[in-house]
């Protein structure tokens, strides 16, 4: 891997303004993955186009992991209106509210719950990628580094 490299990518994505200057541990904590999984260092990739309606799932903050959010509280709502709104006022590919895939060196562990491996975060925005997203590498971290 290195920087700006165009890889694609898929699930869980957030904003930069969240983790921006964070240590892994501090990452950790705000996106719900467990103690020591970026330990090992990480890739930030920003992503190079915004999704489409159908390219992505809400997901609500961080404090409930993706397997604890039930999409049903979701009926009754109008879906691709609010998905509408998150493409032109919320997504974007420039500054700190970009939109970016943390991609951890230490991958998901099929030895480990769900529940221990992604416990509730600090409750930040997450949204679902459903469909491969190309994205530009704009940070490796390196163990015991910080994302600057």
């Amino acid at each position: 891997m290195f920087l700006n490299k165009i890889i694609d990518v898929k699930g869980c994505i957030t904003q930069e303004k969240y983790v921006k200057g964070k240590s892994p541990g501090e990452i950790e904590r705000i996106l719900g993955f467990h103690s020591g999984r970026l330990s090992t260092g990480m890739v930030v990739a920003a992503l190079s186009a915004i999704p489409t309606n159908d390219q992505f799932d809400l997901l609500g903050y961080t404090q409930v992991a993706e397997h604890r959010f039930d999409a049903s509280k979701l009926k009754g709502l109008e879906v691709n209106n609010l998905k509408d709104i998150l493409r032109k006022t919320v997504f974007t590919r420039y500054g700190l509210n970009r939109l970016i895939k943390i991609r951890p060196n230490t991958s998901h562990q099929n030895s480990m719950s769900d529940d221990d491996q992604y416990p509730p975060g600090l409750g930040v925005p997450q949204w679902k990628l459903k469909a491969l997203i190309p994205a530009k590498v704009i940070a490796i971290v390196l163990p015991g580094q910080r994302y600057l």
